[in-house]
C-alpha cells in the first residue's frame, strides 16, 4: 500500500505560469480537480484502500487516454504539497537533458546551406550537410546517419520567420513581411506639402499603331501624399527624365508647386537636371554643378531607400491602378505568367482588338480625373473621403507660377561645357546639335559655360555662365550634306561672314583712332636720340696702338711724337716675374 500523504511544505514552483502554454494551464487544473475529488471520495469511506482502488476504477473510465494508479495519485499529491501547482505537469521529455535528434553543431552546418537565397531544398542541404561533415568535420562522424528528413523539416519549422525572409528571400522580402513598420501621421500635412513619384508598368497589351507589334507602357505619376491625389501623369513608352518633366509640369500647371518631391532612386528622376545625381554623383566629379530644376522650382528633392516600396504610398495607388483599370482591357497581361489570361496565352501578341496607345492615354486621363480621385479612400487620415475633397479640405497655401517663368524655370540644363569653334553640343537621343551665335564667340570662346533648352523647341538655348549669370542666346546650327544645293550653302557661307564682319567691326564700333604705329614709334625715336647716355666712368685707360717698331726696344708714342724707350721697363718686368715664380717655388705667394 502506498504511504499516506505527507504534510504540504513550502517550496517554491518550478516554473513561473507565465511561462507555461494554455494546455499546460489546462493539465495543472485537470490534475488538482482529480486530487480534490479523491480526497473527498476517500476521507467518507471506512477502507482507503478500497476507497483509492475505486477510484482509480472511476478515473481510468473518465478519462481513457489516460494513465492512472495509486501510485500516480500518491506522488502527483506529494508533489503538489511540496513544490506546488507546477509539480502537477507531466514534465518528461521536457528537460533537455536527453540526446537530441539533430545535435547543435550539425545544425548549424545544416543552417549555413539552408539559409541562402539559392533556396535548397531540405533534402538537398541534408545532403550538403553529410558531405561536409564526412570531409571536413571528422570530431563530428560519429552523429552519421543524419536524423530523417521530417525531423530536419520540423527543425526548420522553429526557424525564426525573419531569419528565413531575410537569408532565403532577400532583404527586400524581410523589409516589406518582417521588419517593423513606421506609421505614418499624415494630419500634420497640407495638401502640396509633399509630391510622391514613380513610374508603373500597365500590366497592358496596346497597340503601337503603323502596323507595330503591340507594346506595355508605362505611367509616370505624381501623388499628393496628405491627399492621396494623383495630381500628375504622363503615359510613355519607357520611363524616361522628359515623361517625369512632362508629369510635374502638368501637375504644376493646375495645382501648384509642391514644397518637397519624394522619389524612388531610378534614373528618370535622379538626373543631372532635375533631381540632381543623388548617390550616383561621382567622386571625381569637380567644377560648378549647373542648379537643378526642382532647385528653379524651389521644390527640396528627397529619395527613398533602396528596395524600400513601404516609403512610397503611390506604390499602393498603382495596385489600385493595376486592379480597377488595367484589368479592363482584353490586352491585359497580368503581372506574371500564372496571371495571364487565357486568351493571350493562346493568341500571344497577335490580337487584333489592342487598344490603340492614344486611345489607351486619353482612358488613362478619364479614369485618374474621373474615377482614381473621386473614389472614397479609407487610408489613415482619409476618414471616407475621396481624394479631391482631402486636397481641397487642406489645401491651405498654394505655390504658383506664371506661364512664362515656369517656362524658364523648368528648361533642361546641359552639362559644364567649353565654348568651341562650332559653338556648344547638345547629345539628344543619339545625335548632336550644335548651336551658335556671333556674341557667344566673340565673347566666350575657349570659356566654361552651360546652356538650358526645351525639348520641345530646339530652336535655340539659353548660355550661362559659372556664376549662373546668363550670357547670352545660340542658334541651332545644322551640318550641311554634301549633297546641299547651291542655296543651302550661300546662306551657310552668309551666316559664317556675320561673325567675320562682328570682328571687323570690333574696333570701329569702339571708335578707337589712333597714329600710325610705325610713325608713332620713330617719332618717339627721334625724341629719345637728343637724351645724353649719362656715361661717367670712375678711371679711363687710354689703350694705343703703333703700326712698326723704329728700333729694338724703342716705339713712336704717336704720329709725331718723341720715341719711348721700353727696354728698361721690361727689363724690370722680366725681373719681377722672375722673382714670382722662385717664390712660388718656395710655397709663398706674391702680389704684383
Amino acid at each position: 500500500m502506498p504511504p499516506a500523504p505527507k504534510e504540504a511544505a513550502t517550496a517554491p514552483p518550478v516554473a513561473a505560469m507565465e511561462g507555461i502554454t494554455a494546455d499546460d494551464r489546462e493539465e495543472i487544473a485537470l490534475w488538482k480537480k482529480i486530487l480534490a475529488e479523491w480526497q473527498e471520495y476517500r476521507n467518507g469511506a471506512k477502507s482507503k484502500k478500497r476507497a483509492d482502488e475505486e477510484f482509480v476504477a472511476y478515473l481510468k473510465e473518465q478519462h481513457p487516454g489516460m494513465k492512472f494508479s495509486q501510485r500516480i495519485l500518491y506522488r502527483k499529491l506529494e508533489a503538489a504539497n511540496r513544490q506546488g501547482d507546477m509539480a502537477l505537469l507531466d514534465r518528461r521529455g521536457r528537460h533537455g537533458n536527453h540526446a537530441k535528434a539533430i545535435p547543435d553543431a550539425v545544425f548549424d552546418i545544416f543552417e549555413y546551406y539552408y539559409l541562402d537565397e539559392s533556396r535548397k531544398t531540405v533534402a538537398r542541404c541534408m545532403e550538403l550537410t553529410e558531405l561536409e561533415i564526412r570531409r571536413n568535420r571528422g570530431e563530428l562522424q560519429q552523429c552519421l546517419p543524419l536524423a530523417s528528413l521530417s525531423t530536419f523539416a520540423r527543425a526548420v519549422d522553429r526557424i525564426p520567420v525573419p531569419v528565413l525572409k531575410y537569408y532565403r528571400f532577400g532583404e527586400k522580402a524581410f523589409r516589406d513581411e518582417c521588419a517593423p513598420y513606421v506609421k505614418r501621421i499624415y494630419e500634420d500635412l497640407a495638401s502640396n506639402d509633399i509630391w510622391v513619384c514613380d513610374n508603373h508598368t500597365f500590366d497592358v497589351f496596346v497597340d503601337g499603331g503603323e502596323g507595330s507589334r503591340p507594346v506595355r507602357v508605362y505611367l509616370t505619376g505624381f501623388l499628393d501624399v496628405r491627399s492621396r491625389k494623383m495630381v500628375g501623369w504622363y503615359v510613355t513608352d519607357a520611363p524616361r527624365s522628359d515623361a517625369t518633366l512632362y508629369a510635374l509640369r502638368r501637375g504644376i500647371e493646375k495645382y501648384g508647386i509642391p514644397r518637397m518631391v519624394y522619389s524612388d532612386n531610378g534614373r528618370e528622376f535622379l538626373t543631372h537636371d532635375i533631381g540632381g545625381r543623388g548617390f550616383r554623383k561621382s567622386a571625381k566629379t569637380d567644377g560648378h554643378e549647373p542648379p537643378t530644376i526642382l532647385r528653379h522650382l524651389g521644390i527640396e528633392f528627397r529619395t527613398a531607400l533602396v528596395k524600400n516600396a513601404k516609403a512610397k504610398i503611390i506604390e499602393r495607388a498603382f495596385r489600385e491602378v493595376k486592379e480597377c483599370f488595367s484589368r479592363l482591357f482584353d490586352g491585359y497581361t497580368g503581372g506574371t505568367t500564372a496571371e495571364r489570361p487565357e486568351r493571350l496565352k493562346k493568341t500571344g501578341r497577335l490580337a487584333s482588338n489592342f487598344t490603340l496607345l492614344e486611345e489607351f492615354a486619353g482612358y488613362v486621363d478619364v479614369y485618374i480625373e474621373g474615377h482614381f480621385n473621386k473614389q472614397p479612400h479609407k487610408g489613415d487620415g482619409m476618414g471616407g473621403r475621396t481624394p479631391d475633397q482631402v486636397y481641397a479640405q487642406c489645401l491651405y497655401e498654394q505655390r504658383v507660377a506664371r506661364p512664362d517663368q515656369l517656362n524658364l524655370m523648368m528648361l533642361r540644363n546641359s552639362r559644364m561645357v567649353k565654348v568651341q569653334r562650332s559653338g556648344v553640343c547638345l547629345k539628344l537621343y543619339d545625335r548632336e546639335l550644335y548651336f551658335n551665335s556671333d556674341e557667344l564667340l566673340m565673347g566666350h570662346i575657349g570659356e566654361k559655360v552651360y546652356f538650358r533648352y526645351d525639348p520641345d523647341h530646339l530652336e535655340e538655348v539659353r548660355v550661362y555662365d559659372e556664376q549662373d549669370r546668363f550670357l547670352c542666346t545660340a542658334q541651332q546650327k545644322g551640318a550641311l550634306s554634301y549633297f546641299a544645293s547651291k542655296e543651302e550653302v550661300q546662306k551657310a557661307m552668309k551666316e559664317n561672314r556675320e561673325l567675320e564682319k562682328a570682328v571687323k567691326a570690333y574696333m570701329k564700333k569702339k571708335g578707337i583712332e589712333a597714329e600710325d604705329a610705325l610713325k608713332l614709334i620713330l617719332e618717339e625715336a627721334a625724341a629719345r636720340m637728343e637724351e645724353p647716355e649719362g656715361i661717367n666712368p670712375k678711371v679711363v685707360i687710354p689703350v694705343r696702338m703703333q703700326e712698326a717698331a723704329l728700333e729694338e726696344g724703342v716705339y713712336m708714342e704717336a704720329v709725331g711724337a718723341e720715341p719711348i724707350d721700353w727696354s728698361k721697363a721690361l727689363e724690370r718686368f722680366r725681373a719681377a716675374k722672375a722673382e714670382q715664380e722662385e717664390d712660388h717655388g718656395r710655397g709663398k705667394q706674391h702680389d704684383v
